[in-house]
């Protein structure tokens, strides 16, 4: 319960410090509740098609082998999808990313360093101008962000072009040349769990773009989403300067 404020005082400010630490708690509880709300949602549609395969695959003799691998197949593409939201809700409930020590560091090496990884990992091609550029931040944190709008860019745009990023003073941008987001969806694509009718049947929990922006606003920045000329999107996040 709130504490009324009378006066301007000693006290006065210890009350409104006070208040201040309850209503961040109950922000906290009430973020809490509507994460673990949503996931259960979310983990009802992999859980239910992976249980009825293996009843398929138990109950059902007269199968195919065909039909036995494809069964098989599909219930491991569900238990990768599952383990994959687990680990992403797990992140998001944990604060893992926010938590941790400040330190003096340059976020061109780590965008550097997310793009030869990601190159490696989905053998596509990526153009990138980085600008030194010094923050003050969680080198985990900072890299699983960056790594997260390298995901999503080549999600939506590795077959129509080279990804292009771009970091300078403070500030990480990350274009390709997909379909583009809509103004509509401009607005939500950092929500936890939100996917556009377009993305509902691709891969992905819809947790990869909040995590961006959980490590982000921990850090006191902010995210953009904008179009691209000639197509597709600009995905990024820009970081205060450091403190001298």
């Amino acid at each position: 319960q709130r504490i009324e404020i009378a006066s301007n005082d000693e006290v006065g400010r210890l009350a409104t410090e006070f208040n201040a630490m309850l209503e961040a708690l109950e922000t906290s509880r009430l973020e809490q509740q509507r994460l673990v709300r949503d996931a259960g949602h979310e983990l009802r549609t992999p859980l239910t098609a992976l249980r009825t395969n293996i009843e398929l695959l138990g109950r059902t003799t007269s199968l195919t082998d065909l039909q036995r691998s494809e069964l098989i197949s599909a219930a491991e593409a569900e238990v990768r999808d599952l383990s994959s939201l687990v680990g992403e809700v797990v992140d998001l409930a944990s604060d893992r990313y926010t938590e941790g020590p400040i330190e003096d560091l340059l976020l061109d090496e780590i965008v550097v360093a997310s793009v030869e990884r990601a190159v490696r990992r989905f053998d596509v091609e990526m153009q990138i101008e980085a600008d030194p550029t010094p923050v003050q931040g969680r080198p985990a944190a900072l890299s699983r962000a960056v790594d997260n709008l390298l995901d999503n860019a080549v999600k939506w745009g590795a077959e129509d072009g080279s990804i292009e990023v771009h970091v300078s003073r403070g500030r990480v941008s990350v274009r390709d040349h997909g379909p583009g987001i809509t103004a509509a969806d401009r607005d939500k694509v950092f929500d936890r769990f939100y996917r556009s009718a377009t993305a509902r049947s691709l891969p992905g929990s819809g947790l990869g773009l909040s995590i961006v922006k959980q490590v982000v606003d921990a850090h006191g920045g902010a995210v953009f989403v904008e179009p691209a000329d000639g197509g597709g999107a600009i995905v990024g996040f820009v970081l205060p300067s450091p403190e001298p």
